[in-house]
């Protein structure tokens, strides 16, 4: 019975037919024999991560750290945002030590990645640091200081707050806003980070963008300033430098260069579209590992 069912694919009610028996009978019976051991179900172990990807990407561009996390096809930008943040958030949580500093900054992705995160046994004494100021007043879940707050609290560290813009308006706000003793603080405390974690921002597809920050007046702007990709607000080109455009001094928050000394940056990104902005912060060593799903993942190797 267990043969006709398991391994010849018989429906229930055909087995029932072939035996003599009711449809109920054969029911119970092969749960029996599932109880009994004479049938065993086994399913294969499912790894959400791409090993091969993770290997050709950080030996190509020696990253230290590369989660590949694969994705189901047809499925919506969301849906491959959350599924990233849900296999990769506990493998990242062991990345951040006892006493250590890490800088978050805002994004979509980096929100799913956090989402998932969690202290795992005893990590005390970190500290949390919003890596870039508030992009507008109307706060959301996925700008940094709320991503930083909810990080403070899964570790029950400190929290310190960029009580400041992200991008201002002219230089003369932007000397009064550094000028000011708690940011100074703040920005100093970056300067000695050992982790941060930083999205990927493109034309048309940032934070900035979704906020309404940037027009799309702004955006040809960049685009002819040779603006490829955005870290945090600054603007970057091919080579992974910082473009020489009107927001460029007036960035509150890390700057490219303090990024470069910080040990590990995780940039925590997906997508196709983002693939030359990431090779170009590769190449200008702003990051230096990498969350990402399989679908960017291909498109930034297919870019050698």
């Amino acid at each position: 019975m267990s043969t006709l069912y398991y391994i010849e694919r018989r429906g229930q009610a055909k087995v029932a037919e072939l035996a003599g028996i009711s449809q109920a009978t054969v029911s119970r019976l092969l749960e029996e024999a599932r109880k009994r051991g004479i049938v065993q179900i086994s399913v294969k172990p499912f790894s959400a991560r791409d090993d091969e990807l993770e290997d050709r990407i950080k030996e190509i561009h020696h990253l230290k750290t590369v989660l590949v996390i694969k994705t189901i096809p047809g499925h919506s930008d969301e849906n491959r945002r959350r599924a990233l943040g849900h296999f990769a958030g506990p493998i990242v949580s062991d990345l951040i030590q006892p006493n250590s500093s890490v800088c978050v900054a805002a994004g979509r992705h980096i929100n799913s990645l956090t989402n998932n995160m969690q202290a795992s046994g005893n990590t005390p004494g970190v500290t949390f640091i919003q890596a870039m100021g508030d992009i507008s007043t109307h706060i959301k879940e996925d700008d940094a200081i709320e991503i930083t707050r909810k990080l403070s609290k899964r570790w029950k560290g400190q929290f310190l707050r960029l009580q400041a813009p992200a991008i201002t308006a002219n230089s003369y706000t932007y000397d009064a806003f550094v000028s000011h003793k708690q940011i100074k603080f703040v920005l100093s405390r970056i300067e000695n980070a050992d982790l941060a974690f930083v999205g990927i921002g493109i034309h048309g597809n940032s934070v900035f963008y979704d906020r309404d920050f940037l027009k799309i007046n702004d955006i040809n702007y960049l685009i002819q300033k040779g603006v490829v990709g955005e870290i945090c607000g600054h603007f970057f080109n091919k080579s992974g430098e910082e473009c020489d455009t009107g927001y460029r001094n007036h960035v509150i928050g890390v700057s490219l260069e303090q990024l470069k000394k910080i040990p590990e940056v995780i940039a925590v990104t997906g997508g196709a579209n983002r693939a030359e902005a990431l090779a170009a912060a590769i190449k200008g060593n702003l990051i230096n590992s990498l969350i990402i799903d399989d679908i960017g993942a291909k498109a930034l190797l297919e870019l050698l």
